[in-house]
């Protein structure tokens, strides 16, 4: 009914206009109120809308995420647009509610970074009924007809490079490990190009065990490689799937006084990932753009809420560190 009455008035200002005789002005005037009848019907208005892009992250202690909120606020165009941003501490539980109280305090767009491909499903199902769209930045969901974007580094690539750099490091023969985190596409992408390039061209390079950290962190991967040392003696190296679960393998291999013989790769090209290659206790990371990550997701976030048109999927470039380029 609002939007009758305001199609009628403005109509009505229409024909008050041409009443007034033949003049350019009441032309022009009639003419603008003539448009202003049509976005009135239309539903639409002239004024731009404000973005408040609400952010999900699985943890803010890891520096990767830090950098790539720091990308996405340098992106914002205006005072008037807002970034949100939810630090679920590795919690689907919570990682849920974070995103149900972005909706709640009127977020226009949802950018999540999943702590589980499969389980975030009720999640995103629950920004759908509202209306918000989504966008998974840096990990992305295993129903993707349910976001509107998926933002991710090629990760299976990574997987590959690491994969090279580690048979470098081991002369192209050695007993390796992997300490995994499967539940994410991302993770198990990174685990998959590492295989598959170990399995194409290094066949004197053995994987003895993979195994599953519970969260993406130094607590968890470091009992993990303490196991794996004491299982195999004759270990020579080991892929972690980014580099805080590197921060823990490395943790460990100190105290068993095996830095030196069992060589750590590792994804994110971190900060901290560049000092642990300075340091000599790893050997290289796939670096991504955690910067490049933030931003893309924001400006994604802007054509969203213009109603324009957005890429479905978008990979970004990765390259490897080592200590040829560490700086």
């Amino acid at each position: 009914m609002k939007k009758l009455g305001a199609i009628i008035l403005v109509l009505a200002m229409v024909l008050s206009l041409a009443a007034c005789g033949n003049s350019s002005t009441a032309s022009s005037q009639a003419s603008a109120a003539g448009s202003a009848a049509a976005s009135a019907a239309s539903g639409k208005t002239t004024d731009k809308k404000a973005l408040k892009i609400g952010i999900s992250v699985p943890n803010l202690t890891n520096v990767f995420f830090v950098q790539i909120k720091e990308g996405m606020q340098k992106a914002l165009k205006s005072p008037d647009d807002s970034l949100v941003v939810m630090d679920s501490q590795g919690d689907q539980n919570k990682q849920m509610n974070d995103v149900i109280d972005l909706i709640n305090q009127g977020c226009n767009v949802i950018g999540l970074s999943p702590i589980n491909s499969d389980g975030v499903r009720a999640t995103l199902e629950t920004c759908q009924k509202a209306g918000v769209p989504v966008i998974a930045f840096n990990v992305g969901v295993k129903n993707p007809e349910l976001v509107a974007s998926t933002i991710v580094s090629d990760n299976e690539a990574s997987g590959h490079m690491c994969a090279q750099a580690l048979a470098k490091a081991l002369n192209n023969k050695g007993n390796v490990v992997e300490i995994t985190f499967s539940t994410t596409t991302t993770c198990h992408a990174r685990q998959k190009g590492f295989e598959d390039e170990i399995k194409a061209n290094y066949p004197d390079i053995k994987i003895l065990q993979s195994k599953d950290v519970e969260k993406a962190t130094a607590d968890y991967s470091q009992p993990i490689m303490v196991d794996f040392i004491n299982a195999y003696p004759d270990l020579n190296g080991v892929f972690t799937i980014n580099d805080p679960t590197a921060r823990g393998a490395i943790s460990a291999l100190k105290e068993a006084g095996k830095i030196k013989d069992v060589k750590v790769v590792s994804v994110d090209g971190s900060d901290e990932g560049k000092g642990f290659i300075r340091a000599g206790e790893m050997v290289a990371s796939a670096a991504q753009d955690p910067s490049g990550i933030g931003r893309t997701t924001v400006e994604t976030a802007y054509k969203l809420v213009a109603g324009e048109k957005v890429e479905a999927n978008v990979i970004m470039p990765m390259s490897i560190i080592d200590a040829s380029n560490v700086g």
